[in-house]
């Protein structure tokens, strides 16, 4: 495992950090991290592809595993964007649902997306928190949302009530299915377009099923 320099450089002013580097910084060890995985990511590296030197990026980033975790943190957020804004919509629950899921979709099946998840499962046993942050910034979140969107429809009459927060999970895991599994096992490289409509449809009518009323018709 890498060690980090005897004599760790002091930090800079905050007022002389650049916004541009923490970018090339974020970018380049993003780079390395899906090539090498975290464990064997080197520091050398990083810097070499982000063009910065070693000061610089301890004066923005504490550690390799900081570093890691602000990638991690922000992928997230790019999932979590989208999603917001979604489940904001007044409209038709079952379109919502819909919706929430092919953007979900397009996040955890981009080439990017598959990649940061191959990485974080290889290396959570040996670096957990990397998985912790991995699911506290994405797929709890993500969960939270629904949920709370699930709540508001439960107080308009719309559902009966049910235990939200396990339904939002379900949901995803029933949207994610095999197609998640066979392009992390390296079986598919792609899902075709109109399958994943088709599972999403399918998703979303088996999940509202699950939740309406009683007396509903």
């Amino acid at each position: 495992m890498e060690k980090p320099p005897i004599e760790n450089p002091q930090p800079e002013r905050a007022s002389r950090l650049r916004p541009e580097k923490r970018r090339a910084i974020l970018d380049g060890a993003a780079r390395v991290f899906m090539r090498d995985g975290f464990g064997l990511a080197g520091i050398d590296d990083i810097v070499a592809e982000a063009g910065v030197s070693k000061r610089t990026l301890y004066a923005h980033f504490a550690s390799k595993e900081a570093l890691f975790g602000a990638i991690v943190e922000e992928w997230c957020d790019s999932l979590l964007t989208p999603l917001r804004e979604a489940g904001i919509r007044h409209r038709d629950t079952r379109e919502t649902l819909i919706d929430l899921g092919r953007m979900f979709l397009d996040i955890i099946l981009s080439a990017e997306g598959i990649q940061l998840y191959r990485v974080v499962i290889a290396e959570a046993p040996r670096f957990p928190d990397l998985g912790r942050v991995f699911y506290e910034s994405g797929h709890l979140p993500a969960a939270d949302l629904l949920s709370s969107y699930l709540n508001a429809r439960v107080e308009a009459g719309e559902f009966r009530p049910f235990d939200s927060r396990r339904a939002a999970e379900g949901f995803f895991q029933l949207i994610a299915g095999y197609a998640h599994e066979r392009m992390l096992l390296c079986i598919e490289t792609e899902v075709d377009p109109e399958d994943i409509e088709t599972y999403l449809t399918v998703a979303a009518d088996i999940f509202l099923c699950g939740i309406k009323r009683p007396d509903a018709t």
